[in-house]
């Protein structure tokens, strides 16, 4: 579980621990998630916690080790670790900052898959969920290009891997979430919009400021009964109850 520090990430990591799953609580290396893992182990589950730089694909494979030897292979990978900057017009964004977007939100997930698919196909069973961060229209959030560039390739990767997978007893899902964090809003309201001096930078955080805060609990307990189903190749949506086709 990616990205598992707070928030939807950390409800997800609970939910998985309440229902029986040994969790794998990863986060960035400066990054802590004690408080995760220690409500699941109180909760009486078991949790550990790992560091991975996911801007670095090549800790991937000593990561799933690690993750192997402590707790046994992957039988359900959630992958949720996103960043949305950088922000601002295309034409002032830099190069590395662009790929540092790409790799963390898309290539990290194409990457970890890969490395927990094998065993997912010896065994017949397995399950792969992306969360899908989209506020709107992709079209709507001027100013943040690049990341909904990265939702638009992540979602049509998850339906591609799933149809690649098709028959395998591997299943590939996306959940969309359509509302932001309670941190993410706190942090947006921390925020000197007066201060931003890119019009672009000040539409995209003003356009957020509004967005409802995501019930975290209920949507990881629904998200637990739809990724332990045998559905695959769907992309669940928050806002509408049907899968997005």
């Amino acid at each position: 579980m990616t990205g598992a520090g707070g928030g939807i990430g950390r409800a997800i990591a609970e939910e998985l621990g309440a229902a029986g799953a040994a969790v794998a609580v990863v986060v960035r290396p400066e990054a802590r998630a004690g408080g995760t893992v220690s409500a699941i182990r109180t909760a009486g589950g078991r949790a550990v916690q790992f560091s991975a730089d996911l801007y670095d694909l090549g800790s991937v494979p000593p990561l799933i080790h690690g993750i192997e030897r402590e707790l046994g292979e992957v039988d359900v990978l959630v992958n949720n670790a996103a960043t949305v900057m950088p922000l601002g017009p295309v034409t002032g964004v830099r190069p590395e900052a662009v790929l540092r977007a790409l790799t963390i939100n898309v290539g990290s997930v194409i990457t970890l898959s890969a490395a927990v698919i094998p065993a997912m196909g010896r065994r017949g069973w397995g399950r792969i969920t992306n969360i899908s961060g989209v506020l709107g229209n992709l079209a709507s959030i001027p100013g943040g290009n690049v990341y909904a560039a990265c939702v638009a390739a992540l979602e049509t990767h998850t339906l591609n891997l799933a149809a690649e997978l098709a028959g395998t007893g591997v299943t590939v899902n996306a959940l969309r979430v359509q509302r932001i964090c309670p941190s993410l809003r706190a942090w947006l309201k921390t925020i000197d919009h007066d201060q931003i001096d890119d019009p672009l930078i000040r539409r995209f955080v003003n356009s957020h400021i509004d967005v409802a805060v995501i019930d975290s609990v209920g949507l990881a307990r629904t998200l637990l009964t739809q990724v332990l189903g045998t559905e695959s190749g769907q992309i669940w949506d928050t806002i509408h109850p049907d899968p997005v086709q």
